[in-house]
């Protein structure tokens, strides 16, 4: 468990249970000494302060409830407060997931690659057939020779800028992809957003 993991679920098992302003306080209090230990000493903060839940139990002066392994949890418990121990960062090993993600490029890959390209080099072939009835609407030096090939020929033009773009999006999609899936899967961990 990360330290903003942490702190998130402290603030979800406080968020209703006293004003706003003394909540802000709190987290900025507990912000302020997991970064005084430094990120060598996470861990054992957290073993210090036990579960966000009963952190939480001591702050609003609720008796602790005794703790219980929830399935849908991502942090372990033990039989006493000093037995909590957070989980070891990482979910899948980084070996298994390159090699997961060879064998979908293996599958994936061509279509993607036929996907990029092929929008690609129609970009470039409208691109330049445009350019090329702008060029003749201009050496036709009439008015209606101009506004027809060198209006189609901006049309054509945008078009291949589109598909241009279609093709960078598409890359640019993937990777994306690719690097939201290995936080979440290899890393094991959500990011919590501030404001959220």
């Amino acid at each position: 468990m990360t330290v903003e993991q942490y702190l998130f679920l402290l603030r979800s098992e406080l968020t209703g249970s006293m004003p706003q302003e003394e909540l802000e306080d709190i987290l900025r209090y507990y912000t302020e000494y997991f970064e005084e230990a430094g990120p060598e000493r996470e861990r054992d903060v957290m073993v210090e302060l036990g579960s966000p839940q009963r952190l939480a139990e001591k702050i609003l002066g609720r008796p602790a409830e005794e703790d219980v392994i929830p399935s849908s949890q991502p942090y372990a418990y033990g039989d006493g407060e000093s037995a909590y121990i957070p989980p070891s960062e990482g979910g899948m090993p980084h070996w298994l997931f390159v090699l997961i993600l060879a064998a979908v490029a293996i599958f994936a890959g061509p279509l993607l690659l036929g996907l990029v390209f092929g929008l690609g080099m129609s970009g470039l072939v409208c691109g330049a057939v445009g350019i090329g009835l702008v060029a003749g609407g201009i050496g036709k030096l009439s008015f209606s020779g101009l506004l027809y090939l060198g209006g189609g020929g901006l049309i054509v033009t945008a078009l291949g800028l589109f598909l241009l773009i279609g093709a960078a999006a598409a890359v640019w999609g993937v990777v994306k992809l690719i690097r939201w899936l290995y936080a979440s899967v290899v890393k094991g961990g959500f990011r919590h957003e501030e404001g959220c």
